[in-house]
């Protein structure tokens, strides 16, 4: 991979955040006792999301032990989380991504065997998403941490923080 050469998804990242929206999966359902996103001020906080669409995990189990996810697999589910806290951002700003100015941090855990250590590799694929969702006001300051377990066995699990130029939405 050229690392001065913008990955294809960025490249091929669509016309509109209208476009990008609509290719969104489904708003995730909270899953305990918590709000999708809160907001203080311009800042909006996700809670933690992971790769379920509709409550299911195609991938479980730490990434690098026998017989559980590889690091593509790992990769494509941090994609999926983050697109599932940009999914819950769009549904608390009424469809409105337009609104959000810029993504200030994201936090990503992944569950992984003790002896993995390609944590940033994994997250490099939702940076790569919210590049394709924002250009460059979708780079954040980041955190790539290595866990043992995540809920529901999951692979990944991804929180941002972003600005938004208006305050809308359900808790406004």
């Amino acid at each position: 991979m050229n690392p001065d050469r913008p990955p294809a998804e960025v490249r091929n990242r669509p016309e509109s955040p209208e476009a990008y929206e609509r290719g969104l999966p489904p708003t995730p359902k909270p899953a305990g006792m918590y709000v999708p996103v809160a907001q203080a001020g311009p800042l909006l906080f996700t809670a933690g999301h992971t790769h379920a669409i509709r409550g299911v995990l195609d991938f479980t189990g730490p990434v690098g032990a026998e017989g559980c996810p590889t690091l593509a697999d790992a990769r494509e589910c941090a994609r999926l989380a983050v697109r599932n806290c940009i999914a819950s951002l769009a549904g608390y700003l009424d469809g409105g991504l337009e609104a959000i100015e810029r993504v200030v941090q994201m936090t990503g855990y992944v569950a992984a065997h003790p002896d993995f250590a390609d944590h940033p590799r994994v997250m490099d694929a939702a940076s790569e998403e919210l590049l394709a969702a924002f250009g460059e006001r979708g780079r954040p300051a980041r955190a790539a941490l290595g866990v043992s377990s995540l809920p529901d066995r999951a692979v990944v699990e991804i929180s941002l923080v972003v600005v938004a130029g208006t305050e809308r939405g359900a808790g406004a």
